[in-house]
Formats: structure tokens, C-alpha cells, sequence
């Protein structure tokens, strides 16, 4: 499964905050304004991983943003222990800006 969305926060920053007074013209025309994608979601099965399922899924999302004016992207939130996902993203140009880490202690 794999969804992408257009970058919110893009509109939301031309709103200022504000949903009045003009501030809805703004996000009723976000799909002016966002030019770029947010990856939400990309995860494929374990019993499908290693299969180039996920390679197609990227494939996909590629072909669709050739057709929209979309100057980027973001893959937010990937684990630092999540080698595969890391890999394919530094494959597809992109680069690790932010390290997410998860810290465990039994109480």
C-alpha cells in the first residue's frame, strides 16, 4: 500500500493560521498552490517484501507526478533501523535530513 498527498502545510502557510478572511479562498485553491507531495504511508507485506513490489509501488508514484506540477517531495518518518526504506529512498535522489530513533527502557 502506498499514499501520497499534497503538501498541506504549504497552503496552510498562505493562510497564515487564519480561515478568515480570505483564508479559505486559500485551501478551496490548494491544488494552485501545493506544489509539492507528502508520502504518508508505504508498506508493503512481509511475504511480498524483497519482491520488487515495492519498487513498482515507487515506479507508480514517479509516472503519476510526471503529469502534475510537482516540484518534490517528502517521505517523512522512516525509522533509522528501517534500512530497506532508507536505501530505496537514497536510490531514488533523495537524502536523509532527520534521524528518527525509538528508545525502549522496561520500567
Amino acid at each position: 500500500m502506498a499514499m501520497t498527498f499534497p503538501d498541506l502545510n504549504q497552503v496552510l502557510a498562505k493562510m497564515k493560521g487564519k480561515f478568515l478572511p480570505l483564508g479559505w479562498w486559500h485551501f478551496l485553491n490548494k491544488g494552485r498552490i501545493a506544489d509539492r507531495v507528502r508520502v504518508g504511508f508505504l508498506g508493503v507485506k512481509p511475504e511480498y517484501q524483497h519482491t520488487g513490489v515495492a519498487a513498482k509501488l515507487y515506479q507508480l508514484h514517479f509516472d503519476a507526478a510526471e503529469h502534475r506540477r510537482q516540484k518534490g517531495g517528502e517521505m517523512g518518518w522512516i525509522l533509522e533501523t528501517n534500512t530497506a526504506m532508507n536505501r530505496g529512498m537514497e536510490a531514488m535522489g533523495g537524502k536523509v535530513v532527520k534521524r528518527y530513533r525509538i528508545y525502549e527502557r522496561v520500567l
